[in-house]
């Protein structure tokens, strides 16, 4: 999960819904505003995240010519979701992902941030031919591995199973504020982050939540793929640790990116520099030398 900084779209950024052959999805859309467009981007967002995790990535990627598409998942947030754990799957949420960048025109841009780069990555194995390329973004190989993750993870899926997923929020809610690195976000940012989790399928958000315990490592068929694949991670990203997403990139031959002064977020924290590596890995660099 992100948490937004603002709730006021940038300009050229809307709401739209995306209409594909697996149900509708709630998209945050930027266009570029002259030109033909270079193609389009499809962001996908992580565990309790939503396309407002990418609204100030949208805006950049849109200056430097690209459709950007950030979408809820399948019941995320503003986009319904069945009442069946069965539909939440990451070959069911891949499934959703494939549909998205076809109804799109295909050869998208794919950026999985965090459980949203499991995700991608099941996509790209279930048909690479609908993507140009993957970029990981603050994601990991598999489920966490360390104890206290693990066990935190595993008492939030059985709040989700047994309680009001308001209640399970106020709880989560108090266990956060008491890190020592807490801040608490202003007010707006506050009630929109506490509204977006009570919103999500009480039962998609249990499913999801047991796959970042018990997710599978399917780094070498990725390597197999033929889809060419970035990595990306902040400086002081508190995910996966960054020793296992440089192992990542290494099984992947290729080299691990760092934006500097961001941690698990670099969409919302530094948005310019993402977006800067991310179209120089779209594009040869060279191209983009007089980019705006």
């Amino acid at each position: 999960m992100s948490t937004p900084r603002t709730m006021t779209l940038p300009d050229g950024v809307h709401p739209a819904t995306l209409e594909t052959d697996r149900g509708s999805f709630a998209t945050l859309r930027a266009v570029p505003e002259i030109g033909t467009p270079l193609g389009t981007v499809l962001l996908v967002p992580g565990w309790t995240g939503s396309k407002e995790d990418f609204t100030p990535l949208l805006h950049h990627l849109a200056r430097y010519g690209w459709i950007a598409v950030g979408v809820d998942q399948r019941g995320q947030f503003e986009t319904p979701g069945p009442d069946e754990a069965s539909a939440y799957t990451l070959e069911a949420l891949g499934a959703d992902v494939v549909a998205m960048s076809v109804a799109l025109g295909g050869y998208s841009q794919l950026v999985g941030h965090s459980f949203g780069g499991l995700v991608a990555r099941e996509a790209v194995l279930i048909d690479p031919s609908v993507f140009s390329t993957l970029t990981l973004l603050c994601t990991g190989p598999a489920g966490f591995t360390d104890e206290q993750t693990l066990q935190g993870l595993q008492m939030l899926a059985f709040g989700l199973d047994n309680l009001p997923i308001e209640q399970v929020y106020d709880l989560k809610l108090e266990h956060d504020a008491k890190h020592p690195a807490y801040v608490e976000p202003p007010e707006e940012i506050a009630a929109f982050v506490r509204k977006r989790f009570v919103s999500n399928s009480p039962i998609g958000l249990a499913a999801i939540t047991r796959h970042l315990t018990d997710a599978v490592d399917k780094t070498d068929r990725l390597a197999k793929a033929g889809v060419r694949t970035q990595l990306v991670y902040g400086e002081t990203d508190d995910g996966w640790p960054l020793s296992v997403q440089n192992e990542v990139a290494e099984r992947l031959g290729i080299q691990p990116e760092m934006v500097p002064d961001a941690g698990h977020s670099p969409a919302i924290e530094q948005p310019a520099a993402t977006a800067r590596l991310l179209v120089d890995f779209f594009h040869d660099r060279a191209t983009f030398n007089n980019a705006v």
